[in-house]
């Protein structure tokens, strides 16, 4: 098999694991009811960033400025975000967890370690580790 039809391969089952990870989502009802997918994709890249530009949420989650404002004020009237400007240059707002969007996202992160603990039993424990390390291997690239 040659590098083109490895790649072809590898982001079909990406694709795959990305879609049904937006299933956990959308089908567990702690998280369907409150928020929708892009509000989630918001609330996972603030919580794990601690505090972010608007351009860089929208930049991270390839959504227009716009659209991000849209995501975020939705958010806001959740009260699982707060804006507020940065103490050293005013004119950038930054975007935060609030402590009940910190709550949230420690349910969404929950029921995504879920799905990846399941993904993990298709392994035995030497697979894990070599598949870790291959990530760990990958994703050092990324950086």
């Amino acid at each position: 098999m040659n590098v083109k039809a490895r790649s072809q391969e590898l982001a079909g089952y990406l694709r795959v694991i990305r879609q049904k990870l937006q299933r956990v989502d959308k089908w567990n009802p702690r998280i369907s009811q409150v928020l929708n997918v892009q509000e989630v994709h918001a609330l996972l890249t603030i919580g794990a960033s601690a505090a972010m530009t608007m351009s860089a949420i929208a930049d991270r989650l390839q959504l227009s400025l716009s659209s991000m404002t849209s995501v975020i004020d939705k958010l806001e009237k959740k009260k699982f975000v707060a804006r507020g400007r940065k103490k050293d240059d005013r004119r950038v707002v930054e975007v935060t967890l609030t402590d009940a969007g910190h709550k949230f996202y420690d349910i969404v992160q929950d029921s995504h370690l879920e799905f990846v603990t399941q993904l993990l039993k298709a392994l035995d424990a030497t697979e894990q580790d070599t598949l870790l390390n291959l990530f760990r291997k990958i994703t050092a690239n990324l950086k």
